[in-house]
């Protein structure tokens, strides 16, 4: 009987952690599952040694306050995994916290797999990360097909196994019944608003998606907006943003879950994105966005002198496609009227909107060949 020890640090992981134990366990029932596993993880089968939710920071102010509790946590995983000596650790994602965990592993003689299922972004920034996984890691496991190609110059086993978001959203039960529970009237004009995950993102990036709805609404006043809120702990700051905008809430404008951000992505005709892996379930729904990113001057810096950004583009989708799909206003040229001009160009049926919707087609094609939680779990089992 062979026993695997999944690691899933957020939400994110959490939700691949599940998909990756469901297809262990329909491929190898005799898996012993355990880990540091979210609710995902938790119902489908992984006996978890901590929560995954006590690892969760919002953010970089969050991270700092919590170091201390973060250290002894990482103590904690390291012992129990050398102390039980499973076949196989599979850290996802939460690259901060796994590879450091990956490195006190083998410095203390695990002799166990050690396989980190999403690659750090070494594209982007951090490429000094490529030696310190080839030098701690068994097995790399990426969801994006350029990634392989990075670690050619290594020993690094790499396999690139599919994009999990892809196969999320296309095992997905929609609610068809969404728009009347919470009361938002039918529209062709329904427009998402994404403004990011954390409290410091949606402060930053939701006053530019707000300015440019009440700009937009001049031209479409039936228009609905729809703002997924990611966390609970973001919404009363949400409230204090609408204050004295033209905008009511649930009336044009409403606050919804994250559980139904795919029902908005699938009927809303445009949408405003921060930048992230939203915007890849944006395209994956074929619904033509316009991409944001504020930075504050300390990011900026950090950016441009430390990290040496200096990207043809930003956005993963069109980082995919090497080109264009979503126009970028990623800091530079980041205004209401910018975001506005490139949203009326999408929204309305024109060349732009059509090209837009085709090379989101396009990839949706390019991203289905493959089951990222059964090819995983295939790789995983054989290198056990």
């Amino acid at each position: 009987m062979k026993s695997l020890f999944i690691m899933a640090g957020e939400k994110s992981g959490d939700l691949l952690g599940g998909r990756l134990a469901l297809s262990l366990n329909k491929q190898f029932p005799e898996h012993v599952l355990q880990g540091v596993a979210g609710p995902t993880m938790r119902d489908n089968g992984v006996e978890p040694l901590m929560r995954a939710e006590e690892f969760e920071v919002m953010g970089f102010s969050d991270l700092i306050k919590s170091l201390r509790k973060m250290v002894k946590r990482l103590k904690q995983v390291q012992e129990h995994i050398l102390h039980t000596e499973p076949d196989a650790v599979i850290l996802i994602d939460y690259p901060g916290f796994n590879l450091r965990l990956a490195e006190a592993l083998k410095r203390n003689g695990y002799k166990g797999k050690v396989i980190q299922y999403v690659s750090p972004s070494v594209w982007a920034w951090g490429k000094g990360r490529i030696q310190k996984m080839e030098n701690c890691l068994d097995h790399l496991l990426t969801i994006l097909p350029f990634e392989k190609e990075l670690f050619a110059d290594t020993t690094l086993p790499v396999t690139y196994v599919g994009n999990p978001i892809a196969e999320i959203v296309e095992s997905h039960t929609y609610d068809p019944d969404w728009k009347r529970l919470f009361g938002m009237k039918e529209s062709d004009h329904i427009i998402g608003l994404f403004p990011g995950s954390r409290r410091s993102e949606v402060l930053s990036n939701l006053p530019y998606q707000l300015k440019a709805a009440e700009q937009f609404i001049h031209k479409y006043p039936d228009a609905v907006f729809g703002i997924s809120c990611a966390h609970e702990q973001v919404i009363p700051a949400m409230h204090q943003m609408l204050e004295g905008k033209s905008l009511t809430i649930n009336e044009n404008i409403f606050l919804l879950p994250k559980s139904y951000s795919y029902e908005l992505m699938r009927d809303c005709r445009s949408a405003i994105a921060k930048s992230g892996s939203v915007t890849l379930e944006l395209a994956l729904h074929a619904c033509p966005s316009v991409v944001i990113y504020k930075l504050n001057l300390f990011n900026k810096l950090i950016a441009k002198y430390f990290l040496k950004l200096n990207l043809p583009h930003y956005c993963i989708v069109n980082i995919l496609m090497k080109e264009t799909v979503f126009p970028e206003l990623i800091a530079k040229g980041l205004s209401s009227k910018n975001i506005l001009r490139n949203l009326n160009e999408l929204h309305e049926e024109s060349d732009s909107r059509t090209a837009c919707v085709e090379k989101c087609e396009s990839l949706r094609l390019k991203l289905k060949d493959k089951v990222a939680s059964v090819e995983a779990a295939q790789v995983i089992s054989e290198l056990i």
